[in-house]
């Protein structure tokens, strides 16, 4: 049914020289906020009780989404200060510790925001010896007229998140952002419906486009409406998921911490903006709705707008040199998508119902007219998809062996593999649907043959939300190269 898979088929063998190509070079850029030293180190046996927990990260901290925790030997938590940073960096988090100290393992725990406003998190150990300078009494009763060592807790351990707690890749968080991405097709795809597709189809020959122009644009405008909707709701969805994996259930709606989020890190921004994109989305769809024809040019406002909140809380945003250029082309792979698996999913739930309101004899005539006009935008948007696909890989895979020996690279080869499922139903539509066109009965083809292509295209979106909370490869193997003596395991962001 889209003329890109004919195109598509001619050129296989030049796309997959170009993406060899490109994953053959070594991406540039750094993906996330890691821990790159400690005071104590990792693993240290220290003859003399620390006095602060001192961590160096490898780009500036916020300090109102950090969070330390000095877990002792019988689990108990150390009474920690106020976080700062280093007088002479902000990538350095300081952590005085007011309480005494026994003998025996200590584990740091640490958690901060990434610069996508992402949980990182990560913990290690030291030693503190028996007999070392500045011993409290050890654990267990105290000596008769000695006080116990006060186990005072800086955090409630109920709002610091463990990796075993609600997180990035829990399931309830994919759906959430499942839930988005649906959404963003939906509203970008009923925007290229009304704009691009419908006049394509009026420009053909004898086109039947202007018999059913009102009534496919008033049930695109609809349609819109309700992704807009959908995209509302999950936008409410994320942000307390989001400050729950942060903040853990204690503090997901606390004021402070909510702004903090909202105003100090890239993710915040992102939802800002989808908040404000969402509203002119809202109102253009409900004007155009009732036949205001300005209606879409603020519909459209609100879907451009909306295309680039994705990047703004996925990996594009946490590519440090490259961030620019990551969330540009996150925002118009979201645009591709949009405009070629959203406008066909107007053409099938306004478009095609429109058509079969004519008469009888037109309404197989009117089909092929939708398609035809649907089919150049395919191509467009479709290639869209494929340059910056093609570009996201560079920039989050290492190496082509990533592919098959990281999570995020199998995330990927998943999600590449049900993607072709769509090309290849796309392809067939085009060769052997889109021809016969022109009774309600070839119509009838098409909607079972393009049902197939939205559900599996829905699939590749589900995929994708797992694929945001996998870190990317390159992060993983820069972890790996610095993890030196301070760095134990680093969980998996949102």
């Amino acid at each position: 049914m889209r003329t890109v898979s004919s195109h598509f088929g001619g050129r296989r063998s030049s796309w997959a020289a170009l993406l060899t190509l490109l994953l053959l070079v070594p991406a540039q850029a750094l993906a996330h906020t890691a821990l790159r030293s400690s005071s104590p180190a990792n693993g240290a046996h220290l003859g003399e009780v620390p006095r602060e927990l001192r961590l160096r990260f490898n780009e500036p901290v916020e300090l109102a989404l950090a969070r330390i925790a000095l877990v002792g030997p019988e689990g108990a938590e150390a009474t920690l200060g106020e976080l700062q940073n280093a007088p002479d960096s902000a990538t350095v988090v300081v952590a005085p510790i007011e309480g005494p100290l026994s003998a025996g393992t200590y584990t740091v725990r640490w958690q901060i925001a990434g610069a996508d406003g992402h949980p990182v998190r990560g913990e290690y150990t030291f030693m503190i010896s028996p007999g070392a300078r500045g011993l409290a009494a050890g654990p267990g009763p105290a000596a008769p007229g000695q006080a116990a060592p006060p186990a005072g807790h800086h955090h409630d351990p109920t709002s610091f998140p463990t990796g075993e707690g609600f997180d990035a890749n829990s399931p309830l968080y994919v759906a959430v952002r499942w839930l988005t991405f649906v959404g963003l097709l939906g509203v970008v795809g009923a925007v290229a419906f009304r704009l691009l597709v419908l006049p394509l189809a009026g420009r053909r020959p004898l086109s039947t486009a202007p018999m059913l122009y009102d009534s496919a644009s008033r049930r695109a405008a609809h349609v819109g409406l309700w992704m807009a909707v959908v995209v509302a709701v999950a936008a409410a969805l994320r942000l307390f998921a989001q400050s729950y994996a942060l903040h853990g259930a204690g503090g997901a709606w606390n004021p402070g911490l909510l702004a903090a989020l909202l105003s100090r890190t890239t993710w915040g921004w992102g939802w800002l903006l989808q908040a404000g994109g969402v509203v002119p989305a809202l109102a253009g769809f409900a004007g155009a709705a009732r036949g205001a024809r300005a209606g879409w040019v603020t519909a459209a406002a609100g879907a451009l707008a909306l295309s680039f909140t994705p990047g703004l809380s996925g990996h594009a945003a946490a590519s440090q040199e490259l961030a620019p250029v990551a969330i540009l082309a996150d925002g118009l792979h979201v645009l591709g998508a949009g405009g070629w698996l959203g406008s066909l999913l107007l053409v099938m739930v306004a478009g095609v119902p429109a058509a079969m309101r004519l008469g009888h004899a037109a309404r197989g005539k009117a089909v092929a007219d939708l398609v035809n006009g649907f089919s150049p935008t395919a191509l467009l948007f479709a290639g869209i998809v494929v340059a910056t696909g093609v570009f996201a890989a560079w920039l989050h895979l290492g190496s082509v062996a990533d592919l098959w020996e990281r999570g995020y690279g199998r995330t990927l080869l998943l999600k590449l593999g049900v993607l072709s499922v769509v090309f290849g139903t796309g392809a067939y539509n085009w060769l052997k649907v889109r021809p016969a066109l022109g009774s309600e009965e070839a119509a009838g083809r098409l909607r079972r043959s393009a049902a197939l292509e939205l559900a599996v295209g829905v699939l590749v979106l589900g995929i994708t939300a797992a694929l945001v909370a996998t870190s990317p490869a390159v992060e993983m193997d820069v972890t790996e190269q610095s993890g030196g003596d301070s760095v134990a395991a680093a969980e998996p962001h949102p």
